[in-house]
């Protein structure tokens, strides 16, 4: 996911504007340092995990949530493309509402 081919630029921009915000608990900052490095590549799940004291679900689990949250905020400037099929859906226009 954080290779150069994977829509880099953009994710990478929207997840170092993240840390740089200041925002984020110390967890999620470490899991995207170490994942998003400014640098290079990222570490693997494997890596961030054992470096972090946590298995590779864990890093996971908190890199999707913090992508997420990212992509939410995001939405408005465009900075993550998003697609028809959307990984962190909202309500869906059907759930307790009118049309």
């Amino acid at each position: 996911m954080n290779g150069p081919d994977h829509q880099g630029a953009g994710l990478r921009a929207a997840v170092h504007a993240a840390i740089a915000a200041d925002g984020l608990e110390d967890t999620v900052r470490a899991v995207l340092e170490r994942r998003f490095p400014a640098e290079g590549p990222g570490a693997s799940l494997d890596e961030a995990g054992a470096a972090l004291g946590m298995s590779p679900a864990m890093v996971a689990h908190i890199e999707f949530a913090a992508l997420c949250t990212i992509a939410g905020r995001s939405r408005q400037s465009a900075a993550i493309p998003t697609s028809s099929r959307d990984p962190c859906p909202g309500p869906s226009h059907t759930e307790g509402g009118e049309a």
